[in-house]
């Protein structure tokens, strides 16, 4: 039964290129605003309605990093961590949802994304997957 399913992967590009495939991208969560309008309707009795906003200007998500990790994107993590290089680690990368022959299927710009928190599991137990929080500006479909 393994033969017949369908792997959808999501990677990450940096710079136009695909450095990397993820073992999963969760949370994704954008905020936006909204006004409640309350007018009357023409017998005098409450009619709301909402009025939304713009996506509020930023957004979070949670990538869980599998064995292949690049270098490029590790090396954005750990200058992300240092003090001295926190203020230009914001980066724009894209989330491609791939098929099972490489083709992005959808695109998303994560735009000003910086990492703000970062978790490796503990090598000795197995495990080597790392999960990464992301907080961005905009997240746009290209």
């Amino acid at each position: 039964m393994e033969d017949n399913v369908v792997k959808h992967q999501w990677k990450i590009e940096l710079g136009g290129r695909r450095v990397e495939t993820l073992k999963s991208v969760t949370g994704m969560a954008i905020d936006q605003e909204y006004v409640e309008l309350v007018q009357n309707s023409p017998d005098g009795k409450p009619v709301p309605d909402l009025v939304l906003g713009a996506p509020s200007s930023f957004g979070n998500l949670t990538l869980t990093r599998a064995m292949d990790k690049s270098d490029t994107f590790t090396q954005w993590i750990m200058d992300s961590r240092n003090p001295t290089k926190i203020e230009d680690s914001a980066e724009d990368i894209v989330l491609v949802y791939v098929n099972p022959q490489n083709g992005a299927e959808k695109k998303f710009q994560l735009t000003g994304a910086r990492p703000t928190s970062w978790s490796a599991q503990d090598l000795t137990a197995g495990q080597a997957d790392e999960t990464l929080e992301l907080k961005f500006v905009s997240c746009d479909p290209i």
